[in-house]
């Protein structure tokens, strides 16, 4: 999707974030003395994807930068954590939510908690009409619970599915691959608790 004329700022953010992301997968591997071919082996992504994140130059998916956050023994909210956050405060307004992953039209999360250094996570979550996280499924440790605020979201988990409209609630063991569709004409607004955090 192409950005309006004169405001290059989402770019300049979008950047910003794969930066970031980068620098802190390259530190954290160093960290642990682990080579890219080692994280490779361990997470299932290639070293030339690994190698482009690090560099800043891939846009990878949350998915992904799950299984290489798995893969060094970290939660995945300390690829988005901004360095010099605290964590003193207990109230978040709406305006100031933290976003989580690459700027997406199409996704928007944003963290309805203070800091992913917590028991619980708890994440504001939107999808356009159409669209789906079927090609990046989620499964991780825990277990979630997510409330549809508005539209008509389709839940697949395992081989079974579960279609909320608003007002509607889903609980399950997140062990269990799962992923949503959008299936309606509107976009779907959905918050979503989970824990222990995996973003």
């Amino acid at each position: 999707m192409h950005q309006p004329k004169g405001d290059p700022t989402p770019l300049r953010e979008a950047t910003s974030n794969l930066s970031t992301i980068g620098e802190q997968l390259h530190e954290a591997r160093a960290h642990l003395n682990m080579s890219v071919q080692a994280l490779a082996d361990t997470s299932g992504i290639s070293t030339g994807m690994i190698s482009q994140i690090e560099r800043g130059l891939a846009n990878p998916s949350v998915n992904t930068i799950s299984k290489l956050a798995s893969a060094l023994g970290l939660q995945l909210g300390i690829f988005f954590e901004p360095r010099s956050q605290t964590d003193q405060e207990l109230v978040v307004r709406k305006g100031q939510r933290r976003r989580i992953g690459i700027p997406d039209p199409n996704f928007v999360y944003e963290l309805l908690v203070p800091d992913l250094n917590r028991t619980l996570e708890f994440v504001w979550v939107e999808s356009a009409p159409g669209t789906s996280t079927e090609n990046s499924p989620f499964q991780h440790e825990g277990e979630e619970c997510g409330l549809v605020l508005q539209g008509t979201l389709e839940v697949h988990l395992g081989e079974e599915v579960y279609v909320l409209e608003a007002g509607d609630s889903i609980v399950f063991d997140s062990s269990r691959p799962h992923w949503y569709r959008n299936i309606g004409s509107e976009r779907v607004l959905s918050v979503w608790a989970v824990t222990p955090p995996t973003f």
